[in-house]
């Protein structure tokens, strides 16, 4: 147990973990109490659980993201205050792998995930009633490590790899469209990033260079990454 872990704190300060158990194909969720830890099962429904994204409504309940290896699907599961509700995202092709969550001021939640299938960048969103999902980059074979943020309008922000290039990418809507951009693309850059926005909004990313076998941080200063 423990792969793909993602970690999540409360307002009072306790961990929530979601990870897989590699043994069982299971998606499995852990908290502190404050004195003891937690486990349960969130979904077993053939091998599923793998690269989850962990994030806590205003509740301090749980919703994940993550992928089903066995029909190759993006699942969400959230905890409603007795059970877990567990829904297919997006089943078109093999989808779903490298997922990130992250609620916005409503609760509902936004996926970005790869396509497998075609080598894209995916997007999802609950708008209340149904999912909405789209594709934001098809250039190549873009979307490996996905990683997820929303600015105080509520609007996506995603930093990822593209693999065809080896090259870090950033891609975030304003309101009408997603503009994207390469932010580095000194050697085979962009492995497995971490996206956090600032308090003016302003992306932050740091990630793996492969060439140099280095860590490299990004930030916008501007029009200009630094």
């Amino acid at each position: 147990v423990g792969q793909y872990t993602s970690l999540a704190l409360d307002t009072s300060g306790q961990p929530h973990v979601s990870y897989y158990d590699t043994t069982n194909g299971k998606l499995k969720y852990a908290r502190l109490d404050g004195s003891s830890w937690q486990i349960e099962t969130i979904d077993s429904a053939s091998d599923v659980g793998r690269e989850s994204s962990l994030a806590l409504d205003n509740s301090g309940r749980p919703h994940v993201s993550y992928y089903d290896w066995t029909n190759g699907d993006l699942k969400y599961a959230r905890f409603d205050g007795s059970s877990w509700q567990i829904e297919t995202i997006d089943n078109a092709g093999d989808v779903g792998g490298e997922s990130s969550l992250a609620l916005d001021a409503y609760g509902f939640p936004h996926v970005s995930y790869y396509d497998l299938t075609n080598g894209n960048l995916k997007y999802a969103y609950f708008d209340g009633t149904s999912w909405q999902t789209e594709t934001i980059d098809s250039a190549g074979n873009v979307g490996w490590g996905t990683s997820l943020a929303l600015d105080t309008s509520g609007w996506p922000h995603v930093s990822y790899y593209d693999s065809t290039n080896g090259d870090l990418k950033y891609a975030c809507f304003d309101g009408s469209s997603w503009r994207i951009e390469t932010i580095d693309s000194a050697g085979d850059v962009g492995w497995d990033p971490s996206l956090a926005l600032d308090t003016s909004g302003r992306p932050h990313v740091s990630y793996y260079d492969g060439t140099n076998d280095s860590l490299k941080y990004a930030y916008l200063e501007g029009t200009n990454w630094v």
